[in-house]
């Protein structure tokens, strides 16, 4: 199964390297990783990995028993494997080849690069309340909707404005073709 580990650990050197091998000794093969976020003397990373579904239980043990690392999330891997570059060149080349209709490669986009469960376009009537799983970006007259199983960081939430403002660019540079991403 491919999955995706989220782990809060010390940020120092090797505390990485502990993860990997407590991963690598369950038989987990580890194909990415993501540094979310790092502040206050931790680090968040994301851990693309491939591993056999009855190994899942096991490796939740061995990883949680590392002094100093908690699991935030574990779950299936949501998006391409890999770097972050790379999903980012995909969905930015697709708005600006036209592959993707606007919103769509919006969606895509932005939900990819954050992992979200699910990314939509809603009126500003049906923005749903603070919650720390849900994360919401005015995009003129809607309202872009990210979900999850577990919080966006304040990093997350302005990565996500950011490629906000990257993506209405690039659909701005194909307007000559009537891309507007509020259709």
């Amino acid at each position: 199964m491919e999955l995706m580990l989220r782990c809060a650990l010390p940020d120092r050197p090797g505390e990485l390297a502990r993860l990997a091998t407590a991963i690598s000794a369950v038989g987990g093969d580890i194909h990415g990783v993501d540094v979310v976020e790092h502040r206050d003397g931790r680090a968040l990373d994301d851990v693309e990995l491939t591993l056999d579904d009855d190994r899942v239980a096991t490796l939740l043990h061995h990883v949680s028993a590392l002094d100093g690392v908690m699991v935030v999330h574990a779950g299936p891997s949501r998006g391409q494997s890999g770097d972050a570059v790379t999903r980012l060149s995909i969905a930015i080349e697709s708005l600006l080849d036209g592959s993707a209709e606007p919103r769509r490669g919006v969606c895509t986009l932005i939900g990819g690069m954050l992992r979200a469960r699910s990314a939509e376009f809603v009126s500003p009537s049906q923005v749903p309340n603070g919650d720390q799983r849900v994360l919401t970006l005015d995009a003129g007259d809607h309202v872009l909707v990210l979900r999850r199983d577990y919080r966006f960081t304040t990093t997350e939430r302005e990565r996500a404005q950011a490629l906000l403002r990257l993506a209405r660019r690039a659909v701005a540079l194909d307007a000559t073709d009537g891309a507007d991403l509020n259709r």
